[in-house]
């Protein structure tokens, strides 16, 4: 996969972003897996803002978007070095069924696969920590 947009899930995200958003950099929030469901969630932000937001958003003022997405039939869940702030880098690559995810950063990476990608519905908010 190359675009946020090609995900599951991605009709919210594509609605409030005019063109493709490239899968690239990261600044994870939070992983929860869930190991009697086989599933992980991530939470992240990414660098790019949404450029057609929707009404209510644009009374606000905002300079983060965060966006996630759910893994099912997780396997081969491996996590070096949880990162704190450092920005990772994310690639995901689909194998016959399956789609391989790694996420990166120079102490920190987290890899696995899963079966089944869906993307989470992007949020916006302020923040000091800016990408």
């Amino acid at each position: 996969m190359k675009y946020w947009n090609d995900f599951e899930g991605s009709n919210f995200f594509n609605m409030v972003f005019s063109g493709a958003i490239k899968i690239g950099e990261i600044k994870l929030f939070s992983i929860v897996v869930d190991n009697v469901a086989s599933t992980a969630t991530l939470a992240f932000n990414i660098k790019e803002l949404p450029d057609k937001p929707p009404l209510k958003w644009q009374s606000i003022e905002y300079n983060a978007c965060r966006i996630g997405f759910t893994c099912d039939d997780v396997r081969g869940l491996n996590v070096k070095n949880l990162p704190a702030t450092s920005l990772m880098t994310v690639n995901i690559e689909r194998h016959d069924s399956r789609f391989r995810v790694s996420i990166e950063a120079e102490d920190s990476s987290i890899e696995f696969t899963a079966a089944y990608l869906r993307l989470g519905d992007p949020s916006v908010y302020f923040t000091d920590d800016v990408f």
